[in-house]
């Protein structure tokens, strides 16, 4: 079973680029702007490299490993079908979780603009978006794009409308905070700007995934950093970085400094837009984690089953569409978020452990043939030390819930090892009867 290859560069850097500009942007800006003041542009700076550095080994990863499933794909081909299972429900989790933020989001902003129900707009998404996704992903890849062109354009008129109202005497002192503050900013605006690894999710959907997955990754972070820093640039001079941290709403609350009462509505309306290409990205990456899973016996094999009109995993996007609504239905926002950020950092964690393996098994004549990290091991081994230094804000709350989560993922896999054991005895007699 396999899926279409159907997506460029432009289709991939959309999909990164939709699921990384999201509520962060409009949200935890403000929240960073308190932490560093003025300074908080430069946070976003260190932590845009540090995206593109994660980004950089999931692309050699990606290039070797082609196949739909990112980080589970990789956890499972270097460390085996334990590992690759609770790697793959951790990412899962996250995911799930995450998006329940999303769609509420969603109806939360449209309520704002039109006085729909929050949380009927919300399902009313979750279920649009999984219908274009079963339809086909070339479709819902153009419905990206074009959700991406909007809210680039508005976020830029913001920038251009509200340069001329900046005040330079609020950058006044930059760093009021120090260092400190800059490195606790830079962390915020590391797990605001996630969201690029759904590109590898559906690397087994890629044109020529090898040269397409890396320039999309580099495409999505440098062109959601400059929304940011824009957006940043702005924000902090015509509002004072104080203030801009006390406030739930720091975009509309700068907005309508230079665009007056209608500055919150064109805000809101921005937010609806963004929110629609997040959670589009993530339908994207659930169904594809759950394919893969599926196709390796840890869900059932109709999981995986491929339509063939539309070449897209339609029960895999079913499940996933089904367990997002019912996250968005009863989940509890301040648990699931330190929960999606502990299961988020293991799995880029498990990631850089199974990047090291893989580099270590990899030829010579392999290595040539695919894209490679540049100065191995430093690049790589730094990455995973940052990662792991992340965990330390997660809390205990957090790593509960993340655990439990862990916890269901073992017992599902206790009831599905003997058919996930059948799946690899029989691709073993495959690779054997071809050799």
């Amino acid at each position: 079973m396999s899926l279409k290859r159907e997506l460029g560069w432009k289709e991939a850097t959309s999909l990164g680029t939709g699921a990384m500009v999201g509520a962060g942007i409009f949200i935890l800006s403000g929240v960073a702007a308190g932490m560093a003041g003025p300074a908080v542009i430069l946070s976003f700076v260190i932590a845009a490299v540090l995206e593109i550095l994660l980004g950089l080994c999931y692309a050699e990863l990606a290039s070797r490993y082609p196949r739909a499933g990112g980080a589970y794909e990789y956890a499972h081909q270097t460390m085996g079908s334990f590992v690759g299972a609770l790697i793959g429900w951790s990412y899962w989790g996250a995911w799930l979780a995450a998006s329940s933020f999303v769609s509420k989001g969603f109806g939360n902003y449209l309520h704002s603009l039109t006085g729909a129900p929050p949380l009927l707009s919300a399902i009313m998404l979750l279920l649009v978006l999984g219908f274009l996704n079963m339809l086909g992903v070339k479709l819902s890849g153009i419905v990206q794009i074009g959700i991406v062109m909007i809210e680039i354009i508005v976020l830029i008129s913001f920038f251009a409308l509200g340069f001329s109202h900046v005040d330079y005497s609020l950058y006044s002192p930059f760093a009021p905070n120090g260092m400190e503050g800059i490195l606790s900013a830079a962390l915020v605006g590391f797990l605001s700007m996630v969201g690029w690894d759904v590109i590898v999710d559906a690397g087994e959907e890629m044109k020529n995934p090898g040269r397409t997955i890396p320039l999309a990754i580099l495409s999505s972070i440098i062109i959601v950093l400059i929304l940011y820093a824009g957006l940043l640039f702005v924000s902090t001079g015509v509002v004072h970085w104080q203030e801009l941290g006390a406030s739930k709403i720091p975009v509309a609350l700068a907005s309508q400094q230079f665009l007056g009462d209608i500055g919150p509505t064109l805000v809101s309306i921005v937010i609806v837009i963004a929110l629609t290409a997040t959670a589009n990205a993530f339908i994207v990456s659930i169904s594809r984690t759950a394919f893969a899973m599926g196709r390796n016996g840890f869900f059932p094999k109709k999981i995986a089953f491929v339509h063939p009109r539309s070449q897209t995993p339609v029960w895999a996007v079913l499940l996933g569409v089904s367990i997002q609504i019912l996250f968005t239905l009863v989940s509890s926002i301040n648990i699931a978020v330190k929960a999606t950020g502990f299961l988020y950092l293991l799995t880029f964690i498990f990631t850089m452990i199974s990047f090291f393996i893989s580099r270590k098994k990899a030829s010579a004549e392999e290595r040539s043939k695919q894209f490679s990290v540049p100065f191995y091991p430093f690049l790589p081994g730094l990455a995973l030390v940052i990662c792991i230094s992340l965990l330390v804000p997660v809390g205990g709350s957090g790593i509960f819930a993340g655990l439990i989560w862990l916890f269901i993922g073992m017992v599902i896999y206790s009831f599905r090892e003997k058919s996930w054991k059948s799946f690899y005895k029989k691709q073993k007699k495959k690779r054997f009867s071809v050799q």
